[in-house]
């Protein structure tokens, strides 16, 4: 029996397919699949079942998971015994965060940058949700708007933050500004495509208006904040996002100040990668020293 056959396992029961487990293993589908079939005739028993939605393993393969932990665990200690010149506390391998696009670009992305900067060793993914899902995704860290979806035991509440209306100088100059919620049905409006929307916390916008649906809708935060830098609208949009463009200024606040909130959730302990605790614990960090960037006055 080969151990990286059991690495192979132990990053499909990570990712839930063939497809992300060699991904994340820097390995073509074949070579995945051809690893698992080795596996399989040396056990003369399947350990993963295959379906549309991914794999499962099977009562073997989830039996084998403590042996693939002890393998990785060894592997990565030999690496740090090959790198004695760094410090004992440097991290290594691979640490895959799955993160709302807004959060993920001003809060994650600096703090897994300044982790990558002083371990060189240490390789990052960041893919983009708006919300936790119910399936696996291979991720070892998990941010998304809301409460936890149902079966997702470890989720832990992340932070607030503060959603508002925001308009450009240009766009007051051209159409004024609203005093009050009842003027809003007068303006362009810049949001999420709310029939997209997938969590309820952010389906704030027909809350305000009535009925009324954004003029001006994408499913991106960058693509609304461009927008109502460019005048286009008035665009409701994170504090964090909004309040560092000097062009942009917030329109009936406090009246209009919608409260989210970020959950996240870490991969159980067998399916964690060795530095993920320690990737959860500066992000954690980073967002305590930013709280009034995320909860402005």
């Amino acid at each position: 029996m080969r151990a990286d056959d059991l690495l192979v396992l132990l990053e499909i029961a990570r990712c839930g397919s063939l497809l992300g487990a060699g991904a994340a293993l820097g390995l073509n589908h074949t070579t995945v699949s051809r690893r698992i079939a080795a596996l399989e005739r040396e056990l003369n028993a399947p350990v993963i079942v295959r379906s549309v939605q991914g794999c499962e393993l099977t009562e073997l393969g989830h039996s084998l998971l403590g042996s693939c932990e002890q393998i990785e665990t060894a592997l990565a200690d030999a690496r740090d015994y090959a790198h004695t010149r760094k410090s004992d506390q440097s991290l290594s391998g691979l640490v895959r965060v799955a993160t709302t696009e807004a959060f993920g670009a001003y809060f994650v992305t600096p703090v897994l940058a300044d982790l990558h900067k002083i371990n060189p060793d240490l390789q990052v993914e960041i893919v983009t949700q708006t919300r936790l899902s119910p399936y696996t995704s291979g991720a070892d860290i998990e941010i998304g708007i809301g409460e936890p979806v149902l079966g997702r035991l470890g989720s832990e509440s992340l932070t607030k933050y503060s959603l508002g209306l925001y308009a450009s100088d240009e766009y007051a100059r051209d159409h004024g500004l609203p005093r009050s919620v009842d003027e809003l049905h007068r303006h362009s409006l810049i949001y999420y495509i709310e029939g997209l929307l997938r969590v309820e916390d952010l389906v704030v916008l027909g809350q305000l208006t009535g009925k009324r649906h954004a003029t001006f809708a994408s499913t991106s935060v960058q693509a609304q904040t461009i927008a109502t830098l460019a005048g286009a609208g008035i665009g409701m949009l994170p504090a964090y996002v909004a309040d560092r463009e000097p062009t942009l200024r917030r329109v009936l606040f406090p009246e209009v100040r919608i409260v989210p909130e970020y959950t996240a959730w870490l991969a159980s302990g067998r399916l964690r990668r060795p530095a993920a605790a320690a990737v959860m614990q500066a992000i954690r960090e980073a967002i305590a020293e930013r709280q009034s960037e995320l909860l402005p006055e």
